[in-house]
């Protein structure tokens, strides 16, 4: 267990107190795309937002994850996958400079592409463990997505390497998306 920034990571397999909405739970254990997941659920209604990108030093808990020092510059990327002009879920997506080389540099020019689309599409990736936390106000990713939501909500992130090049994704699930699946739930 991990704790930077006021979020308790842990890994998937540990029982979180309290436990993930039951809805939520396959989105979060996820292991192929979201992108697509969220592109099943949204239909056409499905785009990016761009919220920021920019070169930074990450958090401790980023660095940690990444094996990165604390004083290197990383490229930051936070977006918003939207159905429409509804927010489901916020993204962070932390990766190193060096990893920034060759094929991959275009990692900073995707715009409104999702990062999904290229992962999962156009090289071969390995995913790292998936790691669970439940975030409010209180921490620091709390702050990022509570506009977007005044309720708790539950967080996923991994690794993954590229030609052995690390990104860190963090994924914010927000209360949009829980209400969408629960209605998508009582429809059937």
């Amino acid at each position: 267990m991990h704790r930077f920034d006021g979020c308790h990571w842990r890994p998937r397999a540990v029982p979180q107190v309290p436990a993930a909405p039951r809805l939520l739970r396959p989105w979060l254990d996820e292991p192929g795309s979201l992108t697509r997941r969220l592109r099943n659920l949204a239909g056409s209604a499905f785009n990016v937002v761009v919220l920021d990108e920019h070169w930074a030093r990450a958090w401790p808990d980023e660095c940690y994850r990444l094996g990165s020092q604390a004083m290197r510059w990383h490229w930051v990327r936070e977006v918003l996958l939207c159905s429409g002009r509804t927010p489901l879920v916020y993204a962070r997506s932390v990766i190193p400079g060096s990893s920034l080389t060759g094929p991959l540099r275009r990692l900073r020019q995707l715009g409104r592409q999702p990062l999904g689309t290229l992962l999962f599409g156009r090289y071969r990736v390995v995913r790292g463990p998936i790691e669970l936390a439940r975030v409010d106000a209180s921490s620091r990713l709390g702050m990022r997505v509570m506009p977007q939501s005044d309720l708790p909500c539950w967080a996923r992130r991994s690794v993954f390497h590229i030609a052995r090049r690390p990104l860190l994704v963090t994924e914010v699930f927000l209360q949009p998306l829980l209400e969408e699946l629960s209605h998508e739930h009582d429809r059937r």
